[in-house]
This record gives structure tokens, sequence and C-alpha cells, in this order.
């Protein structure tokens, strides 16, 4: 890399302007090749696998089953409580391994989908549950050559709404279930490759900031983000992703232009001042 200390020593040692200059426009092409160029290769299609699985739940009576052999079997179904219909469950997709391909800056595809069979029960309820999922991209164009992996762990709490009564708050069935994704910022991640900066944007049908009065039922702050579910049926949360991309800042063409021109007011300037010297002293 071009070191600025090094290839400008002569100014720090007093050494005369003409010593700095030839210094300096013999250092241009070296930095010149050290800002990003503009047609650095810009990742247009993606190849991609999720993987997902629950890490972490809670209370001790809620079930694990349906490990992940890719991650460490860590299990992909959670099961609680008693009922006429049979305990309910929350499941996430295991893998996904052959989806078609995500275009950056294009629409998004479906990533792991989330089931909750919401039955009425009694008993045992799930209060909270940590989802990992692990998007594995691949560039597809231009090569094959890039692998980035993406995982994050989602903070999920649970509200179990009565069955009867009151719900606290709007509800389609008597009384929807409420999910609370803690931190949603791991809903976007932002990475870098080359000279480009890259964002991935996780989002689901019916996930979204949910209401004032929803959100304080379920115990959360207002303004908080997750979704709802509807008593007595099996409801699903498709989750999709999407990657746009831009450039990181480039020098652009006039402000290297500026620089050469700046070098050649520096000579100017330079050998200006040596002839003034010069006449000066035969005076």
């Amino acid at each position: 890399m071009f070191n600025l200390a090094k290839n400008f020593a002569p100014l720090r040692k007093g050494r005369p302007a003409r010593n700095c200059l030839g210094a300096l426009a013999a250092a241009l092409p070296l930095v010149l090749m050290t800002i990003p160029g503009a047609d650095a290769a810009l990742i247009t299609e993606w190849n991609y696998r999720v993987d997902s699985a629950f890490t972490d739940f809670s209370p001790a009576g809620v079930v694990p089953s349906a490990g992940n052999p890719e991650l460490a079997n860590s299990p992909t179904v959670l099961s609680w409580g008693d009922g006429s219909v049979g305990p309910s469950s929350l499941s996430v997709d295991p893998s996904i391994t052959d989806p078609p391909n995500v275009v950056t800056n294009g629409g998004s595809v479906n990533g792991a989908s989330l089931v909750h069979q919401n039955n009425p029960i009694s008993g045992v309820t799930l209060t909270s549950a940590t989802l990992f999922s692990q998007i594995t991209l691949t560039s597809f164009l231009p090569d094959n050559s890039t692998v980035e992996i993406r995982s994050r762990e989602f903070d999920i709490s649970f509200f179990e709404s009565g069955n009867t009564g009151d719900c606290g708050f709007v509800s389609t069935s008597s009384c929807d279930d409420i999910f609370i994704v803690n931190n949603p910022e791991a809903l976007v991640q932002v990475f870098q490759i080359e000279d480009f900066i890259y964002t991935l944007t996780i989002d689901g049908e019916g996930l979204g900031q949910l209401a004032d009065d929803a959100c304080l039922t379920a115990g959360a702050a207002i303004g908080c983000v997750g979704f709802l579910t509807l008593e007595g049926l099996t409801n699903t949360l498709q989750t999709t992703f999407s990657i746009t991309a831009q450039a990181v800042g480039v020098a652009e063409p006039a402000t290297l232009a500026l620089f050469g021109f700046s070098l050649a007011g520096l000579g100017f300037a330079t050998r200006h001042g040596r002839k003034s010297v010069s006449t000066k002293a035969t005076l």
C-alpha cells in the first residue's frame, strides 16, 4: 500500500521544494492505483440457501423436536400445552437448498417460513424463543467465487392470549396470539464486498410495527415489531429477503483533474520562486 509518510519524507527533513514536488509527482500513479475503481465487479445475482433452528427457548416445559443436522441438531419445532386438538407449536423450515436466484436491486425471494399451530390449550405455554437463521450467498453473476454467510439470532417473545372476554387489543380472532421481535435491527444486515456495499433486508407479510395496544398487552414498548396469529388455525409467516447495492464512494474525474492541476501549480510556483531569488542575487 502507498505510504504517504515514507514517500513524502523530504517534507519532514527540510529538503528543497523541488525535491518534494518530484516525490509527489512520482507518487501520483501510486495514489491513483489505490483509489477504488468504478469498474469493480458488482455481484448482480446470487445463489442462496437458508438454514434455521431454535437455539434457545423457555420455559423448561416446552418440548423441542426435529433437529436440524446442519445446525448441530438444534430443534426446528417447539411444542407446548395440552388441548383437545393437541398442543400448540412453532416450527421453522430447517433448510431451503434449491430456491430461485436473488437479483441485486431486484425483487424479494422467499426465506424460511415460520408456522404457528395456534390451538386452544391449557398448562405450559411458550414465553420466548431464539431463532437462528443463516443465509449463505454465493455469487452467480459474474462468477461463483464469492461466498458470503449472513447469520442472525432473532430474540422472540410470545404472548398466549386468553380465548374469551376482552382481548385488550384489536383482534381478528378470539383472541390472536402475539409474537414480538425484540431485536428488529437484525432484520437489516449490511456488508461490503470490494467496492460495493450490499444491504440484505428481511421482511414478511404480516410482520411489522404492531398497534400500541397489542404491544402493551404483550408487555412490550409502544412501537414494537412483530406479528399476530389467529386462534384455532395454522398460521404461516413466510419471510422474504432482498439485496440492494451501491458503490462505495470513489474519486470523481474532476477530483483527479484538480489534483493534477494542483501539481502543475505547485511546479510553476516553485520555478517562479527560484527565478525571483536568482534575479535578486545578481543586483
